[in-house]
Parts: structure tokens; sequence; C-alpha cells
């Protein structure tokens, strides 16, 4: 018998090949998509464990908030007299301008650019490989130089032997920047990168007090040290030091994170691409089953059991899945690098592809567990074939004349076909078992290709609630279809017919195309909305330069050098001091563990404090009162905090809060919380003292100024000239390189998306080839009765021209609700 089944699915596979084309791409698009995206995810991966030092470019990395204290720079000192090696890296933004000193400008003029700024000292990197061009063993020892990214020549206008400016010094740029192995490429980035000596950037006289700076300090072992023992050795004699430490292992660039959460999310759009496959295996089983009733009949009566007949047609199904899982397999390697060059944004300079085994077995294991899910639901109607339909196949037809899917005559409602079946059907016991290994196997499956639980119950959630909606905005349009009564015409009232007759395919085509036009046209909204929020929702009012790091004693000169220039609105002047939280009410905040709270952030991050005497624009009280012009207690600052910063640290009115600015600690207690409006795009603050609580900080200033567009660039050279310390940020710039980035993004998922849409568009052209032999026995009916060829073809050009329109109708009102729900609950912005 097993002989025998075996070469009955052989004949059947040489004979029907050609039927199951669509059968055949969508599998493979499916499967492509997944073994594409799992391909890079699994080399991302493997290249964050193997190069994760690299990446670091270090054993031991400490980032300081401040700089080391004698005591500090004591440990490191005897450290290396114990054989551990250390290099410092500065980072900041700064301007780089064009010409010498003011005055001394090259023959193209004056011009500036905003940079950031990097200096290390010899010996960088410890890990991983820094280019040049041209090539250079030591290329930190000379202070007087700078390398710089090619983007800087380009916007300035300048090649390699030309002056440079940044800050008080001048610099000749000594080459380019080829390859910087510790910088997160991809993520946002205010400017071109700038490297210099630790000396270079002293001579620049950018460090002051007040600066918003980086610090870092790379480590190298040696024997009989480690990292972790390092790490141990650090945070005993360092306790007093703000730092955090963390070694090559423990590191997680940023890039690891977002690529990581970027592959998950389009290998979801993958397995939703495999569903859509799933659907066509489903009309393609279904069709094909149609056509070999007869057989199936014959085969019964000469005594072959319903068991092996299924078994004939099961094994048939995973053959041909096992063929479209191949063929995908080689279709995402193509898709690999396709995706590879939209990627490039994100992705390390020098990644490499290397064929991972991994995600081919689990896109062709997704490829053939599709197919066997899908194909048992059709393959049930074997069990119903009696022997004797061989005899009443002419007068009964295919199925049962009414059926599609299995759901019979009248009774067939689309909505609850699913709920028919296991409830009312003589079947049901089967026919509901087999509902829940279908439910239960794609679950397995989602939860498998999302990697969690809780992501892939998510997705099934989804994915049920989409078909739901579509199968019943189907039904209602199909039912508002025919309220219009029979078309006069005769091509409208035959091409509307053929839509709701039986054994159409309707749902099948609706749900295929529909899915892919939600998934794309979802995309589309979310992203028109998210770069409308970003360039249209722009205050009137909001200031479109940001001057940052203005000094006490160049307040008056600025606001001289600025009052020449015609401005929409005067300049406003911020003073800044830079801190950390110390304590909150009499706990100190290194006593919570705040790495283990998901808002960790607000007890770690620094905090830039102001004084006010009035209420800023676009802030309003919640709770308790704002100072006004009273004076408050004795030796008691009072403080305004931000509402939801204060949820989140756990503090309300009369909360004790105490600051730590460059190891002096300053306390205050809160007597109000804001509620701000970020969006205003002013100088906004988490912690507002009241004046003169800040006397003795170090103060910096931040001003803002409303210009016009051709404004800019004057106003920045005028400034730098004078202020060559001072950073000046564009407004303007900072939203086009959000909006730049953010595109790139969505550019990658609508380039997955589309081969869902493009699956749909397969399960179309293949329940039209699969209705073949029924079209043209009817066109011949048709001609006999004296219609002509142009006819025929209006007729069905109605059908499916209507076809096309009802699941586009409906995939796209729905995906306005989607976007609408994404837009509006869970990016918080307005929907446009």
């Amino acid at each position: 018998m097993s002989r025998f089944i075996f070469k009955m699915v052989w004949r059947e596979a040489r004979g029907s090949f050609r039927h199951f084309l669509s059968f055949l791409l969508s599998i493979a698009l499916g499967v492509g998509s997944i073994v594409a995206v799992g391909n890079i995810a699994a080399n991302l991966e493997e290249m964050t464990f193997h190069e994760a030092r690299n990446l670091l470019t270090a054993d031991l990395e400490a980032r300081l908030s401040r700089p080391l204290s004698p005591e500090g720079e004591a440990v490191l000192a005897d450290l290396a007299g114990r054989g551990i090696r250390t290099v410092r890296v500065t980072e900041l933004i700064g301007m780089a301008a064009t010409g010498s000193a003011p005055g001394k400008e090259s023959a193209s003029g004056f011009q500036s650019q905003l940079v950031e700024l990097k200096a290390v000292e010899p010996g960088y990197p410890f890990y991983g490989r820094f280019a040049v061009d041209p090539p250079a063993s030591e290329p930190f020892q000379d202070p007087e130089t700078a390398w710089v990214q090619e983007a800087l020549l380009i916007r300035l206008n300048l090649q390699v032997g030309d002056r440079l400016r940044v800050g008080e010094a001048d610099f000749t740029i000594k080459g380019v920047i080829r390859k910087e192995p510790d910088r997160a490429v991809g993520t946002f980035s205010l400017g071109p990168r700038v490297m210099l000596s630790q000396e270079g950037l002293a001579r620049t006289k950018l460090v002051q007090t007040g600066s918003r700076i980086t610090r870092r300090i790379l480590f190298q072992t040696a024997a009989p040290w480690t990292p972790e023992s390092l790490k141990d050795e650090l945070k005993k004699r360092w306790e007093p030091e703000r730092v955090r430490l963390q070694t090559y292992r423990e590191a997680q660039p940023r890039l690891g994170r977002f690529l990581e959460n970027f592959t998950t999310y389009l290998g979801l759009v993958g397995l939703i691409t495999l569903l859509i496959g799933g659907i066509a295996v489903a009309s393609n089983i279904h069709a094909f089953l149609t056509e070999r009733i007869g057989t199936i009949a014959i085969l019964k009566s000469l005594g072959s059991p319903s068991s092996s007949v299924l078994l004939i047609y099961l094994l048939l199904s995973l053959f041909l899945g096992s063929i479209g899982s191949l063929l995908g397999v080689a279709l995402g390697m193509g898709m690999y690098h396709s995706l590879l060059g939209l990627l490039t944004r994100f992705l390390p300079p020098g990644f490499s592809f290397e064929i991972t085994f991994l995600p081919i077995f689990r896109g062709i294991a997704m490829g053939v567990g599709t197919t066997f899910l899908f194909s048992l639901w059709p393959l049930q109607k074997v069990w119903r074939v009696a022997p004797s339909r061989v005899f009443r196949q002419e007068v009964e037809g295919s199925f049962g004349a009414g059926e599609e899917l299995g759901v019979r005559g009248q009774e067939k409602k689309i909505f609850g076909f699913c709920l028919y079946h296991s409830l009312f059907t003589p079947h049901s016991l089967r026919t509901g078992a087999l509902a829940v290994l279908i439910a239960l196997g794609w679950t397995g499956l989602s939860v498998w290709q999302a990697g969690s639980w809780r992501l892939g119950s998510w997705v099934i959630a989804g994915v049920a609630v989409a078909i739901l909606l579509l199968l019943g905005a189907t039904w209602g349009a199909l039912r508002l279809l025919g309220s219009f009564g029979r078309p006069r015409r005769l091509i409208f009232r035959y091409g509307i017919g053929n839509l709701t007759r039986p054994g159409r395919q309707i749902t099948t085509v609706v749900l295929s195309i529909g899915i892919g036009v939600l998934i794309l046209l979802t995309l589309l909204q979310v992203e028109r909305n998210l770069l409308a929020d970003l360039q249209q929702n722009v205050p009137e009012d909001a200031p479109s330069l940001f001057f940052i790091d203005l000094q006490p004693d160049q307040k008056d000169p600025f606001e001289a050098t600025m009052a020449k220039w015609d401005l929409k609105k005067p300049v406003e002047l911020t003073p800044l001091v830079r801190s950390r939280l110390f304590d909150l009410n009499g706990k100190k905040v290194s006593e919570i563990q705040a790495e283990e709270r998901p808002d960790g952030w607000y007890f770690t991050r620094e905090y830039v404090l102001t004084y006010r005497r009035d209420l800023p624009k676009h802030n309003t009280v919640r709770k308790g009162q704002w100072w006004g012009g009273e004076t408050g207690k004795e030796g008691t600052a009072r403080i305004s905090v931000e509402a939801e910063a204060a949820r989140h640290l756990g503090i309300d009115l009369g909360s004790k809060v105490t600051f730590d600015i460059q190891g002096v600690t300053i306390q205050g207690e809160v007597t109000s919380l804001r509620d701000v409006d970020w969006g205003s795009l002013s100088t906004n603050f988490f912690f507002i003292f009241e004046p003169g609580a800040l006397d003795g900080a170090p103060i910096t200033y931040v001003a803002t100024a409303a210009t016009l567009a051709e404004q800019d660039f004057p106003i920045q050279n005028a400034v730098l000239r004078t202020f060559p310390n001072v950073t000046v940020l564009h407004l303007r710039e900072v939203l086009e390189t959000i909006a730049g980035i953010l595109k790139e993004i969505t550019r990658t998922v609508r380039f997955m998306a589309l081969f869902g849409f493009a699956v749909g568009l397969i399960v179309l052209s293949g329940a039209i080839a699969a209705t073949r032999a029924r079209r043209l026995h009817e066109m011949t009916l048709f001609k006999t009765l004296g219609a002509t060829r142009p006819t025929l073809l209006a007729i069905m050009a109605v059908e499916y021209l209507l076809l096309g329109l009802l699941a586009a109708l409906v995939g796209g009102l729905l995906s306005v609700a989607v976007s609408w729900g994404i837009v509006h609950f869970f990016l918080d912005l307005p929907w446009r």
C-alpha cells in the first residue's frame, strides 16, 4: 500500500504541476522573506558575540559624568604600575570652521559646520581597526592635526591639507576617517566626525565649566587581571566617583538593540507574508481537489480507505511545500542582498555576509509547517466523498455545488463560517479538533518566529482580528452590493452575479489581497503622520537656532551681536547648571537598583537645572503653587518638577531632592508639579529652581533665536567669529536628519511588505487559474447563445475589477482604523 501511495503522489505531482504554480510562488516568497531577515539577524548576533571587544575597543569601559578626583587619578596610576593600560576618550558637540583666525579666512570665505568632536590618546583603539586615509601608524601624536569624515570636506569645500578651525585653535586636516570601530553606525548624528588628540582638544578651549561632555576611559587588561576582576576592583576603589563601568561582554551597543528589534519586526512582516501564502495553499488545494473529485471517488470504489486517499494528497501538498520552501531559500539569498542595500546606513563598517544554516532550516520548517496546516482544512473533504460520487459527478459537480471551503448552500455566511463548521455540521467534533490543531500549530510557528510567547501571541491576536474584520467587511460589502438589485446591462448583471454565486473564491482573494493592502497602507499612513508631526507641527514661535555653551562673561556681548539682526522675536537666554541626582527624601540614588527598573533612566541620567522667576511658556502647574515673586523659607530652595518625572522618581509636594553639581550638593523642596509641552521645542526642564538658589554654581547659557531661513548661516558665522566656543544647532537640519532616518527605516519595511502584497496578487492569479475549466465551460455556453468575445471579456473585467476594488477598499478602510489606533494610542500623536 505504501508503494501505491508514493506512486500516486508522484503521478499527481507530474500531471498537475502547472496547477500549483501560485502555490509554489506564495510559499517561496514567504520563506524567502524569513530566510533573508533571519540571515541578517543571525550574522548580526554572531558579530555582536564575537566582535563585542572590537565594538567597545577595550576590555572594560568607564563612563564619567565629571573629571576624576585626585584620589581617582591615583587609582589609575596604581593600576598602570600593575600592567593595566588606559586610553582616555572625550566626546562633545562643537563647531568647525574654514580658514584660520577671524580676519584671516581662506579665499573660499568663512564657513562653519556643526561637528561631533572626539579626542583620544595615543594607543586608541586597543581592539578593532581604526582606518584613515592616508594610513598612519600613530594618527594622534601631533596636537595640531585633525582627522575628519569626508562629509565635512564636502560641506565646507575643503581638501586634505587645508586648515580647519575648531574652537580657538587651528588644525591641519591630516586625512579622512574611513572606519571608527566604536561609533554606533546609523544612530542619530548631529554632524560629521572630527577626531583630535587630547592635547589638541585642550588647545580649542572648548572644555569649560558646564560644557556638555562625554568622558570615557578605556582599559586593556593583562594577566592575571580579567575584565570582571578589574571592574570589581574599580567599583571598590572608585566608590565616591560618579562612574558607570561595563565590560565588553556587558556592553550592548545601541546599534545591536536597534537592529535586533528591527529585524524582529521585519521577520514578523515575513511571517504575515507566509500566512497569506498559507491562504494560497488552502485555495489551491481546494481547487485541485475539486478537479480530482472523480479520481478520489474511483480510488474509494476500488477499495482505498479514506485515510489512504487523504495521505496521498497530504503527501502531495508537503512535497510541493518542500519544493516551494527550497525555492524560497534561493530567493531569500537574493532578498538578503537587497535588504543589505537598504540597511547600509544601519550596519557596522565591514559587515560581511556569511550563510548561516539555522535561518535556512527555520525557513524550510516554516514553509513546510504552513503547507501542512493550511492544507488540512480543504483535505478534510476527502472523508466526505462517497464512492458513488463517480456516478453522480455530472449532476452534482464539485463538492456539493454550493460549497466553498466546506460551507454548504444557503447556510453559508462568510463572517460565521468557522463558527458554523465547529458547532453545527455532522462532522463537528472532527472539524472542531482540526480547527484547534491548525490554530495551535500556527500559534507555535508564530511564537517560534517572534522569539517570545508574548510577541507571538500579539501577532496571532492581531492576525485573527484582521481576518475577522476583513471577513465581516466583505460580508457587509456583498450585502450592500446585493441590495442594489439586478443591473439591467448584461455585463454588469453577470459580473456582479459571479461574485455572489456558489463556488466563488471571493473570501480567499479578499483575505490575501486585503491583508497585503492593510499592511502597506498602514505603514504609509503611520509614516505620513510621523513625518507630518516632525515637519508640520513646529509651532510658529518655535526657535530655529540654539546657541549652546555661552559663558557668563559672553552673555552681554552675545546679546549685542544678536541685536544687529532683525529677528522675528528677541533672543532668549536661559541659565543652565548640569547635575545628577544624589538623594531623594534621604535615600541615596546610588542605593537604588536603577538598572533593574524600566524607568531607571530617570535616576541615572544627567539633569540640566535652571532658575526662573516666572512660569515658563508652554508650562502649566498641575499641583502646588508657583512661587512668583514670593520669597521661600530661609535655607530651603524651592523646586518645580515636571509631573511625569516626579511620578517615576516617586516624589511629590514636600519631597526633598538633592543634586550633585560637580561634587557639591544642593538640596531643595518640591513645591509644585508641572505639565510641560515638550512639542513646543522651547528650552524646557524637568527641574526648575527659584531665583538665587543656584548662585555660585557653574553656569552656562543656552540662547534661542527665531530666525528666517536665509538668516541661519550668516548669523551662525557671525557668532562663531566672535565666540568660537559656542555650538550652534539648526532646528531645521535636526528635523531633516530625523525625517531622513525615519524614511530609510520605513522604506525597508515597505520593501518587505511588498512581498505580502505580491503574494496576494499571486493568490488572485491562482484563483483565476483554479476556475479556468468552469470558466471555459461558461464561455462556451455564452458563445452558443450569441455572446461576442468583447462581451465575455467585459463580464470578466467587471467581475475582477469589482473583486480588486472590494479587496482594496476593505483593506484600505481597515488600514485607516489600524493606523489611527497606532498613531493615537501607541505614538500619542494627533491624527493627520
